[in-house]
């Protein structure tokens, strides 16, 4: 990819990311099922002509955890990462629970973020009755405390792939099993109380939602009910695709946000 992860400290925690190129900054936020590593095809893609810049989230790949509890919390760290790289604005890109986190940064920080791209993107459960989402997170801890990370990953996430074969299968299960049990746990629980469409009627800037046609996490219609809400989005659902749009239509994908990011200025 980028070559080895660098780190920073903030508040006393490492934090891992990749980073390459030069030029306009563009921040790529993985999901509960990623890492930095999971941009590898954009960091080849954009590398040329942009300064491209991936964190690993507290708890996932080689980051230390960081004491979060909200989306909010999550937001403000992604802030503070961008302030500790030197990176003023940028184009903020995402996939999976990394939406919601953009989303809520994009809402708060107006002045920093140009553009955003939303990648089968999840919209949280904070519309839920609070004892279904006690429930859900309930049922997940004991799911990750009886198989362990890596088994949950081929158990789960190996199912979301449309597209790829065995070894983009093995990617993503590398991918999803770099995450620490309560790295997990402190992210779904902070996805569970979040909504999105609490942050999109103060997103004023471009935006490009994408989904998958067969992402069974990430369901089609909410990607574009997702895309409705925002005033200057365009949105488009991709064919043989399941949960890792970046990955399985790497192609398309890249196309789609390389004209993107023209119009976008």
């Amino acid at each position: 990819m980028s070559g080895a992860a660098k780190f920073l400290t903030i508040d006393g925690r490492r934090l891992a990311y990749r980073e390459a190129g030069a030029g306009p900054p563009i921040v790529f936020l993985h999901g509960l099922g990623g890492n930095s590593e999971s941009w590898e095809p954009q960091f080849a893609a954009f590398s040329g002509r942009y300064r491209v810049v991936a964190w690993d989230m507290p708890g996932f790949g080689q980051s230390e955890l960081v004491p979060l509890s909200t989306t909010r919390d999550y937001s403000t760290l992604a802030r503070r990462f961008m302030d500790a790289l030197g990176i003023e604005h940028a184009v903020g890109a995402a996939t999976s629970y990394g939406t919601v986190i953009l989303a809520d940064l994009a809402a708060a920080n107006p002045d920093r973020i140009d553009a955003i791209v939303f990648a089968c993107g999840v919209t949280g459960m904070g519309h839920l009755d609070p004892q279904e989402r006690a429930r859900l997170r309930a049922v997940r801890r004991a799911e990750l405390e009886s198989l362990g990370q890596r088994k949950f990953a081929e158990q789960r996430n190996a199912t979301y792939v449309k597209g790829g074969g065995a070894a983009l299968v093995a990617t993503v299960v590398d991918l999803a099993g770099s995450a620490t049990t309560e790295g997990y746990l402190q992210a779904y629980g902070a996805m569970t109380e979040s909504n999105i469409f609490n942050s999109l009627s103060a997103i004023k800037i471009p935006a490009l939602v994408l989904s998958g046609r067969d992402d069974p996490i990430a369901k089609a219609a909410d990607c574009e009910r997702v895309a409705r809400a925002i005033p200057q989005a365009e949105y488009h659902c991709i064919d043989n695709c399941g949960h890792y749009v970046n990955l399985e239509q790497a192609e398309t994908f890249n196309r789609l946000l390389g004209d993107f990011l023209v119009r976008a200025g």
